[in-house]
């Protein structure tokens, strides 16, 4: 008889025991006298530098400390080019949120100051933002709403409103400070890419559409949802006022002109980041000169904010929880994106819980000045890269900048006509429609395309709050279905090598008779145990119906690839104890191989290898296969079987 060396898992894992034995007894002094000594160790290792710990504290002095002065003139330069973008997108942006325009200058104040001190990305420019706008509207809306049917301002009610948008800000800031300090960053990962570009699309054709009653020039009764929208604006549609909607697409046609000649010539994207304070400055000019009647932002107070801490009622916060959650996911979803791949760029890493501190101070601090929520843009914060940012210190300038605005020129803004606002608007989340990625969807795989015309459709017509809801819920229900039904194969080997693979990729692999391999391509835990033992059971059954139908001899050997397997909880192994049992009252050998060092303490502590038993548990899956194959030439069962060349069974 042939000799088969299989190497055993015993050989192989030195470092796992399969007898445990219990911990010494150690004498309660000497536990004491180390507990001491390592007490006074990790003190001196962890106090002893001053300056670590007040770094991790705020972040701004790492690179203030290596800073490079021969920067400070792009640093300067990048952040007044994105704070004269900044002027006008917040003003507008504050109008998408249902606020007067000044508490958009309050919002790129205050807050861009603190997230300099504890952000971590160097070009990130936070501020407000479209979508987190769209959020605070649509939520504060159902607790408050100061617009009449007939389209007026209730100005008790919109002060209540005013109120509502700051303490949100305060309640977003204290849970963003909470997952940072608890390291909870990683909450967010549960949206998939596909979730997040449909809700998004969604929502850029909710906020765009939501714009075009300042374009026509009369008020319309506020709308969360698409089709009611059409419907409110239609209905006083003898009420369209051509100079408006002049004014409007005019403004519109600029930005779009300028913002494809920033992009299209490397040299002139400059020119990109001052389109908006261009189409500000002409419409103030044209509706001044002129004496144009359109609707226009009127008055804006002069100076900088108030403190606004005794505004903090909280009297509202059961209701408010449901824009918290939303704009709190979309807020960090939007600034860790652009951050990461900012830094990427710049050679430098970010720490997510660093970032979720940095937004929760920013919006904690701007809270006591008038602000709304922010978080990082995209438009902005590619213009700061751009314009060649190299640090916090842009962000500074950008903040002086609105500052100096804020004390000297809001009457200039008074101006402003509405319809240049929402242009503004209607130009920045024109950048969020991403069709594209629903057709690159539908090509490559259906069921992603499914889940991203789900958010899609959900955010247009149900609203932006429940149309997040759904994009969250399917995301969940995407991982839990991920999680509950993991890829399993049947393997064969491939001819003239030693290696294993799925039968259904590889239909010429050989399949051994009274033998079946088979691969869990997944961790096992509580979620998929049942789909994992069934399909192995399947496999096995499917083996002994066929070996019935071609009168072959009966499987005696399961081996179990545990490759991939990165993990396996209690109720893993209870099912794999389940299945040994099962095949042994059919006289069925389970086999093992492969499995990580701590999935092997585990087959270790649970009992499965004194189980199943040791010669059983191999270090690959060729080895198993060798060894089963000797011992079923030693037992007579394969009688003039060659082993050298095996049997050839079409691929089950």
């Amino acid at each position: 008889k042939r000799s088969i060396s299989a190497e055993h898992l015993q050989d192989a894992f030195l470092g796992v025991k399969y007898d445990v034995p219990h911990p010494a007894r150690v004498d309660s002094k000497d536990k004491f006298g180390d507990w001491k000594r390592k007490t006074q160790t990790t003190c001196v290792s962890k106090w002893s530098d001053v300056d670590q710990i007040t770094e991790s504290m705020f972040p701004f002095l790492k690179w203030l400390k290596v800073y490079d002065r021969s920067n400070l003139s792009q640093d300067v330069m990048a952040g007044l080019t994105v704070g004269i973008m900044i002027i006008p997108q917040s003003m507008s942006y504050a109008k998408l949120a249902g606020l007067p325009v000044e508490y958009g200058l309050y919002s790129a104040l205050m807050p861009v100051f603190a997230y300099a001190i504890w952000g971590t990305s160097r070009q990130l420019a936070v501020g407000p933002v479209a979508l987190v706008s769209l959020l605070v509207s649509t939520g504060l809306t159902s607790i408050v709403d100061p617009v009449m049917e007939d389209g007026s301002i209730d100005q008790d009610l919109q002060d209540q409103y005013n109120t509502l948008a700051i303490e949100t800000a305060f309640l977003v800031g204290v849970v963003y400070l909470i997952m940072g300090t608890f390291r909870l960053g990683f909450v967010t990962i549960v949206l998939s890419h596909a979730v997040i570009s449909g809700f998004t699309t969604g929502a850029a054709i909710i906020i765009g559409f939501s714009q075009v009653k300042y374009f026509f020039g009369y008020e319309v009764e506020r709308s969360k949802v698409l089709h009611k929208g059409v419907h409110y604006l239609l209905k006083d549609i003898d009420k369209f006022d051509w100079k408006t909607f002049t004014m409007g697409m005019g403004c519109l046609g600029i930005l779009m002109a300028m913002k494809n000649i920033g992009k299209s010539y490397p040299k002139l994207k400059w020119v990109r980041a001052i389109a908006p304070l261009t189409v500000t400055t002409l419409s103030i000019l044209i509706t001044w000169a002129g004496g144009l009647d359109i609707p226009i932002v009127e008055s804006i107070p002069k100076g900088l904010p108030p403190l606004t801490v005794d505004r903090w009622e909280l009297g509202d916060v059961d209701k408010l929880a449901t824009p918290i959650i939303s704009i709190t996911i979309v807020g960090f979803m939007e600034s860790i994106a652009i951050a990461k791949q900012l830094a990427s760029k710049h050679k430098y890493e970010i720490d997510s819980s660093q970032e979720l501190i940095g937004l929760g101070m920013s919006n904690f601090i701007g809270a006591m000045f008038g602000a709304y929520p922010i978080t990082g843009s995209f438009s902005r914060s590619a213009v700061n890269h751009e314009s060649g940012a190299k640090s916090g210190i842009s962000a500074i300038c950008t903040a002086l900048l609105v500052g100096i605005i804020l004390l000297l020129l809001t009457p200039v803004f008074e101006q402003m006509p509405l319809a240049t606002l929402a242009s503004i608007v209607i130009s920045g989340v024109l950048g969020l429609l991403d069709y594209e990625e629903g057709i690159f969807l539908w090509h490559v795989h259906k069921l992603d395309f499914a889940i991203w015309m789900f958010s899609f459709l959900g955010t247009l017509f149900l609203g932006a709050e429940k149309g997040l809801g759904i994009s969250v819920a399917l995301s969940l229900l995407f991982v839990l279905y991920e999680s509950a039904y993991p890829h399993t194969a049947v393997l064969g080997k491939l001819p003239g090598t030693n290696v294993y693979r799925n039968v259904k990729q590889y239909p010429n692999a050989q399949t051994f008779e009274q033998i079946v391999i088979a691969r869990v391509d997944a961790p096992i835990f509580f979620a998929n145990t049942q789909h994992v033992r069934e399909k192995l059971q399947k496999y096995e059954w499917q083996a002994e119906n066929k070996c019935d139908v071609d009168g072959r001899k009966p499987i005696k050997f399961m081996i179990v690839d545990f490759s991939p397997v990165s993990s396996i909880d209690t109720s893993g192994i209870h099912i794999i104890k389940d299945l040994y049992e099962d095949y042994s009252s059919r006289d069925v050998q389970l086999c093992l191989c492969n499995p990580n060092i701590t999935v092997m303490q585990k087959l270790v502590d649970g009992g499965l290898v004194k189980l199943i038993g040791e010669k059983y548990m191999f270090v690959s899956t060729y080895d198993a296969v060798q060894a089963c194959l000797h011992e079923l030439e030693e037992a007579e069962l394969l009688e003039g079987a060659d082993v050298e060349a095996p049997a050839v069974e079409e691929a089950m």
